[in-house]
């Protein structure tokens, strides 16, 4: 097949051979009305939004999984996000929007958003990965579903119609981790981090005090999960667990991006079995 030259326009996803469209149920109609109303957009095929919402597990023939779409909806949402904090913040270094992109597109916060919008009661999953009338998912799974379904809006509507919902749906996020006070508040950045991983809260411990009391120096270690950092060193207590914090956070960053969170699971219901 020849390349298409003309590069202006998004390239729409390669279809089965036939109209998704003129076989849907009723069942399916209500769905994709939810999301619809979701997303704040009105669909003009309804094809790509119905791939987009289906898991591998209930993928058929005629009708494929989302596994290449999220591939395209991953870069459209760090274009996105990238361009609003390249342009929003002039004066952040390149460090620092790399922070801050982390942690507003990491797999837990999209797989967190799902949830919370209901995109994840809305997936075709088949019937092989329920258990106990309840679908167990990896974070990545859900995270992979909000970025096959930002692919289907920005298919259908444009890069507009995906920068309009990012902005509603993220937006929030982005404007609380890029506050003054949470930029220079490590203890409260190193919270918000752990919490959108859904771990245990940071643990600070005073690993010792030194020097004479006007001129003491307090060495604090901070725990998260089975890891410890520091020590951060301060004139106070307060000093020291910030910078024991910030320790934190410049390795959990780093890790965020890379970590396998293939075991973290999220509970969503699942449809009955005698669909």
């Amino acid at each position: 097949m020849t390349p298409n030259p003309d590069r202006s326009e998004p390239r729409l996803p390669i279809l089965p051979p036939r109209t998704v469209f003129e076989e849907l149920t009723k069942e399916d109609l209500e769905r994709l009305h939810a999301v619809e109303k979701i997303l704040g957009y009105k669909f003009t095929n309804y094809d790509t939004l119905r791939i987009g919402l289906t898991h591998s597990s209930a993928k058929t023939e005629t009708h494929p999984s989302n596994e290449r779409m999220e591939f395209v909806g991953d870069a459209v949402l760090g274009l996105i996000v990238s361009e609003r904090l390249y342009n929003d913040f002039p004066d952040f270094p390149e460090g620092e929007l790399t922070r801050v992109k982390s942690v507003a597109v990491s797999r837990a916060a999209l797989a967190q958003r799902a949830k919370e919008l209901g995109l994840a009661e809305l997936m075709y999953l088949g019937k092989g990965i329920r258990r106990d009338a309840a679908a167990k998912l990896p974070v990545s799974i859900l995270a992979n579903l909000y970025e096959a379904v930002l692919y289907a809006l920005y298919a259908d509507g444009g890069i507009e119609a995906a920068r309009g919902f990012i902005e509603r749906d993220l937006g929030p996020l982005i404007n609380s981790i890029t506050d003054h006070q949470f930029q220079q508040n490590y203890k409260s950045a190193l919270q918000h981090l752990v919490q959108s991983r859904q771990e245990r809260a940071p643990v600070y411990r005073v690993a010792g005090e030194f020097g004479p009391d006007h001129q003491k120096e307090f060495h604090v270690m901070v725990r998260v999960g089975n890891q410890t950092f520091g020590p951060g060193l301060g004139r106070s207590k307060k000093e020291a667990e910030q910078r024991a914090a910030k320790m934190a956070l410049a390795a959990l960053l780093k890790e965020y991006v890379t970590f396998d969170e293939a075991d973290d699971v999220l509970e969503i219901p699942a449809e009955d079995d005698d669909e």
